[in-house]
């Protein structure tokens, strides 16, 4: 198996992959249902406001939490020590065909909730898609993501 070499500073202390700083933004991209309803708790006054202007009905936004829970679980992993802790170690290297199911059911969400609206056009899906068709290229095509799920030693 040919391991591919990077740049010292794409390494941890302990020596092993970092995952790009685009995996993070993705993550966050692919958590913005967690972050909406963290947001809302956090400011019970307009909470429920901001909650109801992107997810008009409460179905969505638990689609959303559900669908973004593996972001979730991504982000979680991304920091720790793999080499430790067994557990860990083997769900950080399924992590990339997560990271691929998560992208994938956003996307499925975005065109559901498309076809709810006969595919009429909208700023919003359209640049969501635009961003989750991307970052999913992203993820497919980059050596040091797809490295970094790899347990090298």
């Amino acid at each position: 198996m040919h391991i591919p070499i990077f740049p010292l500073h794409c390494y941890t202390e302990s020596g092993n992959l970092k995952p790009p700083l685009f995996f993070y933004l993705s993550l966050l991209f692919l958590a913005r249902a967690w972050a909406l309803f963290i947001i809302s708790q956090i400011s019970p006054d307009t909470g429920g406001e901001m909650l109801t202007l992107f997810y008009p009905v409460q179905s969505h936004l638990y689609f959303g939490l559900i669908s973004s829970f593996i972001a979730l679980l991504l982000f979680f992993l991304s920091g720790r020590d793999h080499d430790k802790q067994r557990i860990l170690s083997k769900l950080w290297q399924r992590g990339f065909l997560f990271l691929l199911s998560s992208i994938i059911g956003d996307f499925a969400l975005q065109l559901y909730y498309l076809s709810i609206n006969h595919f009429h056009y909208s700023l919003q899906a359209s640049l969501q898609l635009v961003i989750i068709i991307w970052i999913f290229l992203y993820s497919v095509r980059s050596r040091q993501l797809k490295a970094s799920f790899i347990r090298h030693k």
